[in-house]
């Protein structure tokens, strides 16, 4: 929708015209002006698209009109009404940037061909702007890629004199300084919308330049390998020292400004100075991300120096054959406060004595838990086995911090001590089914211990074990329990001899049944016959 203003002296000229604007632009919102200097308050206050205006007009005409409102950089498409008469004075309008004209008096087909001509000329101008504006985008966004890997080329691999000295002058920065890296450590929000991200990215950029550029010459973008990676390049006018509290306290700052804005937790690593960056920056940024990565350790500081770790740094190398074995034999035995103890004290010794590099020490936890691991290795299934250690070791893997990393790696141990006493525990549901079954149906013979393990293919002392803490009696005695089940049932429904029903259920000495049964119900097995059938006739 437009907004049309019409400005004419003659009341009754002004508002036909208006009339006729509004019939064949009824969306259009259109004003009216009696002058000059009205039509120039009515502008200021309204966004005005096009201006039909006549010529001669008192206080300020239409040629003044025109030329306050390029004075004033309104962009406004201005149509002048003139008679024949003042012909020249439409000319002069067109020069000065009317865009057309019109000859009094006015018709509807004239004032409708009109609004269509500059309306389309609107249009025209809006498309040609967006258009112009997207190549300048583009242009934009072409140097700042051309620049983002030119400088990501610097400080990972080095770059030639030539492009050294481009990037000293497009930056105006000094020879001496050194490299930051600001790592993002959820990279998760790198997976939210792209406005969202880029809105992000574009607070993080500002956020560090403004900070840094305050200590002196610097430029910071993303790092082409790694879009969770700011790269700062800070140079110093001044000696370094004097700099370090200052720079400390503001990537404090910054560090705050992004958790408090994005929920953001970032660690800056900084490299050593060098004296010449244009050849040396490759070193200090190493050294930064060697600084940033150590968070895996000092994990409650976010901002971390090069100079302060490089002395606790050491290569680790895989020798811990012994404490594999110990894990072991603590899962095998099912000491779960052993294997506390033990994750404990061997977690602690690591570091006793300096910092392994992060992806060392990875390496070392993930070789542990697989030689750990053969430990389950016959409780489960070839496939259960591979995913087990599939799944633990990506999940150490993915540790944030060595405290994660102790949880996880506990956690990891005490599963494999779960599935063998699981085993174990499914393996004695079923000895235990087999060995009362066997027992139920062979009750009569003359059964041993030794006999019994035999037919079930264990060991003596194991199924002592087993009787004892899964059933809670002895073999002997969960066998004369049996026996004497079976001969109340003889007693109950037979006229067979008590002699005859003891050695029916496996007793070799009818005396030693009297004697059991009397100790178990307090009467001899006649008696509880007699009892049984005075009950039954009652």
């Amino acid at each position: 929708m437009q907004n049309i203003l019409v400005v004419d002296d003659e009341a009754i000229q002004r508002r036909v015209l208006a009339k006729m604007i509004r019939e064949a632009r009824p969306n259009c919102k259109v004003l009216e002006a009696k002058n000059g200097l009205e039509a120039l308050e009515v502008i200021h206050s309204d966004d005005i698209d096009i201006v039909f205006t006549d010529i001669k007009m008192p206080t300020l005409d239409g040629l003044g009109l025109i030329e306050k409102m390029n004075a004033s950089s309104h962009d406004i498409k201005v149509i002048i009404l003139s008679g024949f008469r003042y012909f020249e004075y439409a000319q002069k309008a067109i020069q000065l940037g009317a865009f057309d004209y019109l000859v009094k008096p006015l018709k509807e087909e004239s004032i409708s061909q009109i609004l269509d001509k500059v309306e389309s000329s609107i249009q025209k101008e809006k498309t040609n702007l967006l258009e112009n504006e997207q190549i300048k985008q583009q242009l934009n966004r072409t140097l700042s890629v051309y620049y983002e890997r030119l400088l990501s080329d610097w400080v990972t691999g080095g770059i030639g004199e030539s492009k050294c000295a481009e990037i000293r002058q497009q930056f105006s920065l000094e020879s001496k300084g050194v490299v930051l890296v600001a790592k993002l450590n959820d990279e998760s929000l790198l997976m939210e919308s792209l406005n969202s991200v880029d809105r992000m990215k574009s607070v993080m950029l500002g956020g560090m330049e403004g900070r840094s550029s305050s200590i002196g010459p610097s430029v910071s973008f993303f790092s082409g390998e790694d879009k969770s990676l700011l790269i700062t390049v800070l140079t110093l006018a001044r000696p370094y020292a004097e700099e370090i509290g200052t720079l400390t306290r503001l990537l404090k700052e910054f560090t705050e400004q992004m958790f408090e804005q994005f929920g953001m937790t970032l660690t800056i690593g900084i490299g050593e100075e060098r004296s010449n960056l244009f050849q040396e920056a490759r070193l200090s940024c190493k050294e930064a991300l060697t600084a940033a990565s150590f968070r895996y350790f000092l994990h409650t500081q976010d901002v971390i120096w090069y100079s302060d770790i490089s002395g606790l740094i050491r290569t680790m190398h895989y020798d811990y054959l012994k404490e594999e074995e110990i894990f072991k034999e603590s899962i095998r035995k099912i000491k779960s406060e052993q294997i506390v103890k033990d994750v404990d004290e061997w977690f602690k010794r690591i570091i006793e004595n300096g910092l392994p590099y992060p992806d060392q020490w990875n390496k070392v936890v993930i070789r542990m838990i697989s030689g750990v691991a053969s430990a389950i290795k016959d409780f489960v299934t070839d496939q259960d086995y591979k995913d087990i250690l599939l799944e633990a070791e990506t999940r150490l893997s993915a540790s944030s911090d060595y405290a994660v990393c102790k949880s996880r790696f506990l956690d990891t141990l005490l599963q494999f001590m779960d599935i063998i006493q699981k085993s174990r525990s499914k393996k004695h549901e079923s000895l235990i089914e087999n060995l009362v079954h066997y027992l139920e149906n062979y009750y009569m013979e003359d059964l041993s211990l030794d006999r019994v393990s035999n037919h079930l293919f264990f060991s003596p002392n194991y199924l002592s074990f087993i009787f004892k803490n899964h059933l809670g009696m002895t073999f002997s005695k969960y066998l004369t329990d049996v026996r004497i089940k079976k001969g109340i049932v003889l007693l109950q429904n037979s006229n067979m001899k008590v002699y005859e029903i003891a050695a029916k259920v496996g007793f070799k000495d009818d005396k030693y049944f009297y004697r059991v049964f009397k100790s178990r119900f307090g009467v001899t097995p006649d008696e509880y016959r007699r009892n049984n059938h005075m009950h039954k006739r009652r």
